[in-house]
């Protein structure tokens, strides 16, 4: 199992116990977050809207894609600081996540992100209530990244790999939940909306509601046995009848 397969599911579970009893929304790109350079919409992987915290996971690349050019990885820098600054003006705290480096020391920076979003919201104009709610889940939340960052100590790499099983073993279950879930009536996908996943083709990019970004491997069958098959950035493929995917996927 690769290392960066590791580190990634280990922040997938990270963030999952951190925030455990916060809503999130995957892969999204509110309204005001256009980089005013080129004025396209910037992503976040993770947005906790009731405590004003996002994430984004940086330094991801698809499988075979190969390594980034030196110019890639400071456009990307460049993304990552206008992403940092319009989300401070708009009163989230973002977190900037790579998992390649150092995971104490980007455990602390999560601890940091923690304690301003705590501080901003104290001070802020929100009622009494949605205060003290934001300000319990801000608090659970710090208790547990300081649990898991003292865990950590001298054995970062080793509580990693416990962390990214711990991943495995959750989206096993949600993998459980999925399947029951089959049988459940679905609303039916316009035809508009099948044709326009259709005409993907093989390597280009697409998010999904849930697993993410990933990219395109292979599109096969007819009509309603048509299935799409996806890389998604963890070095996991997955098959997909279209029918099923056609409300949770669209082009990135």
């Amino acid at each position: 199992m690769s290392a960066s397969y590791i580190n990634i599911n280990a922040w997938r579970e990270i963030l999952a116990r951190v925030f455990a009893d916060c809503n999130v929304a995957y892969n999204v790109s509110p309204d005001w977050l256009v980089n005013p350079a080129t004025r396209r919409k910037l992503k976040l992987d993770y947005l906790y809207p009731d405590i004003n915290i996002a994430v984004r996971i940086t330094g991801l690349t698809a499988k075979g894609q190969g390594r980034r050019s030196d110019w890639e990885v400071m456009e990307d820098q460049q993304r990552d600081q206008t992403r940092v600054e319009l989300c401070r003006i708009n009163g989230v705290q973002l977190m900037v996540v790579d998992p390649f480096d150092d995971p104490t020391k980007q455990m602390d920076s999560l601890l940091r992100v923690i304690s301003r979003a705590s501080r901003l919201l104290a001070e802020s104009d929100e009622t009494k209530k949605r205060k003290q709610q934001g300000m319990d889940a801000l608090g659970r939340a710090h208790q547990q990244a300081s649990d898991l960052r003292g865990r950590m100590g001298k054995q970062a790499e080793k509580m990693l790999s416990t962390l990214a099983e711990g991943w495995r073993d959750r989206e096993a279950g949600l993998a459980v939940e999925l399947q029951q879930a089959v049988n459940e009536p679905k609303p039916t996908p316009s035809p508009k909306m099948l044709r326009a996943l259709a005409k993907l083709q093989s390597g280009q990019r697409v998010v999904h509601s849930h697993f993410g970004d990933g990219v395109v491997t292979a599109i096969e069958g007819e009509a309603a046995d048509q299935k799409i098959t996806i890389l998604f950035d963890a070095d996991r493929e997955r098959t997909f009848l279209l029918d099923r995917v056609a409300d949770k996927l669209k082009v990135a």
